[in-house]
C-alpha cells in the first residue's frame, strides 16, 4: 500500500495494481487490433480473435483488477476500508476506537497489512491480495505510529 496523506486527522493509504491493468489493457488492444486486421482481410477467424482474445483479458480486468484504499478519520473518528473493481463497490466502517492496531500476515514470500480489533471482529485485510516487497510493513508502521498519536490525543 501508498502513503497518500499522513497528517494528524487524516491517515490515507492506497492499492491499486496499475502494471497488472496496463498490461491487460495492452493485452486487449493488441488481440483486438489483430482481430480487425484479420476481419479486414477477410479472414473470419479474426472475430474469434476479437472476442477470446479480447475478452478473456476483460473479464480478468473486471475480476481481478481492485482498487482498495483505507482512511483513518480522526475527526469523524472512523477507519473506512473502501475497494472498487470495474464491476462494483465495497465499504466497510469501523469505530477508531475499536482497533487495536495494524499487524502483517504473510504468505510464502509474501504479505499483506491487516487490522485487528479489541472485540471478536476477525483480522480484516486491507488489500485482498498478498503482495511482495516491504509494502505491507510499511503500510503497518505508518498505521501503527499514527493510531499511537491519535491515542495520545484523545
Amino acid at each position: 500500500m501508498t502513503i497518500l496523506r499522513n497528517m494528524p486527522q487524516h491517515l490515507i493509504l492506497a492499492h491499486a495494481p496499475w502494471l497488472l491493468g496496463g498490461g491487460l489493457i495492452v493485452c486487449m488492444i493488441a488481440c483486438a487490433a489483430a482481430g480487425l486486421a484479420l476481419i479486414a482481410g477477410g479472414e473470419t477467424a479474426g472475430l474469434l480473435t476479437v472476442l477470446v482474445g479480447a475478452g478473456v483479458p476483460l473479464c480478468i480486468f473486471a475480476l481481478a483488477v481492485k482498487r482498495d484504499q483505507v482512511i483513518f478519520d480522526s475527526i469523524a473518528g472512523t477507519v473506512t476500508v473502501q475497494r472498487r473493481t470495474l464491476l462494483g463497490y465495497r465499504s466497510a466502517t469501523y469505530p477508531l476506537t475499536n482497533v487495536r492496531r495494524a499487524e502483517v500476515e504473510t504468505f510464502s514470500d509474501t504479505a499483506r497489512a491487516t487490522l485487528t480489533f479489541h472485540d471478536t471482529t476477525s483480522p480484516y485485510p486491507l488489500v485482498e491480495a498478498y503482495v511482495s516487497g516491504n509494502g505491507a510493513q510499511q503500510a503497518t508502521d505508518a498505521i501503527n505510529d499514527w493510531l499511537r498519536n491519535w491515542r495520545r490525543s484523545v
